[in-house]
């Protein structure tokens, strides 16, 4: 149930910025520019559950001007930012930011990674 009430909102904020926006592989072939993210579970203690938030920002074309934009913009939403409501609580950090060279030189590709520290506060 956190790992879903988490997406749910990163998902509300990812469509603040882009229209096309896909969890994991799920992802139209050819739909620019797009974000495609996933959680990859880090650690876990006393409540806290460490996760990190990886996500891609991918374009088409020859310009880098889009992907750089909404790779600033999504850092500028995501570093810091605190979520409560009555099942979790989370604070989103910056991680890095990386090129990723592509076979087809026309892709355009940005990875961010962020570091999340999640609460599940049911039954608390």
């Amino acid at each position: 149930m956190k790992t879903w009430a988490l997406r749910v909102e990163l998902q509300k904020i990812f469509k603040t910025l882009t229209v096309n926006v896909y969890y994991e592989g799920n992802q139209e072939p050819d739909v620019y520019p797009r974000i495609v993210y996933e959680l990859s579970e880090v650690s876990y203690d006393a409540g806290k559950t460490l996760y990190q938030l990886e996500i891609n920002v991918i374009d088409y074309g020859t310009s880098t001007r889009i992907v750089e934009d909404l790779a600033d913009n999504i850092q500028a939403t995501l570093n810091k930012y605190y979520f409560n409501n009555d099942e979790i609580q989370f604070a989103v950090y910056r991680g890095l930011r990386q090129k990723v060279e592509e076979d087809d030189k026309l892709i355009i590709r940005r990875r961010l990674l962020f570091e999340i520290h999640l609460y599940e506060l049911k039954g608390e």
